[in-house]
């Protein structure tokens, strides 16, 4: 081969490597915009997902909140603002249940430390590690505690 010829070779094959160079740039800066849309579409989806929920959520307490309204509105007879008030609780955890919510179980249970959390520990006659008295409610809703409950656990 030639000076020339070989010149002529190499020129053409650094334009083809400028082409692809080209090409791929080009590739990645469409890739590259395309991730930025698409995240920016998740994150608007998220958003609305999350509003969504929140007010789905809402929604399903409306009706305790005008509850309790009325029963703010009535406090003259103390017996019967204490059944309403109960009767409004009852509705309350009604309405979280048919959401899903669910309370832990805890007396006679086994401690078990993803949904308990032992605050006191008392000699017993009890199995050990059982649950001897919930302080404080804890509840799942699916398997996720959303609180672990308080609870004062037997030691022999």
């Amino acid at each position: 081969m030639h000076k020339k010829e070989k010149k002529e070779a190499e020129n053409k094959e650094l334009e083809e490597t400028q082409a692809k160079l080209r090409e791929m740039s080009e590739n990645f800066l469409r890739l590259q915009a395309e991730f930025a849309n698409f995240k920016k579409r998740t994150d608007e989806q998220r958003v609305n997902i999350y509003a969504s929920a929140t007010c789905d959520t809402l929604k399903e307490f409306i009706n305790v909140f005008d509850d309790f309204e009325l029963a703010l509105k009535n406090t003259t007879n103390l017996e019967e603002f204490k059944k309403g008030t109960e009767m409004i609780f009852a509705k309350f955890i009604t309405t979280a249940e048919e959401m899903g919510l669910e309370k832990i179980k805890t007396i006679g249970e086994q401690f078990n430390p993803h949904e308990h959390e032992a605050l006191l520990i008392e000699q017993s006659d009890k199995e050990e590690n059982s649950i001897l008295e919930e302080l404080q409610s804890g509840y799942k809703v699916k398997n996720v505690v959303i609180r672990t409950a308080k609870v004062k656990v037997s030691k022999k």
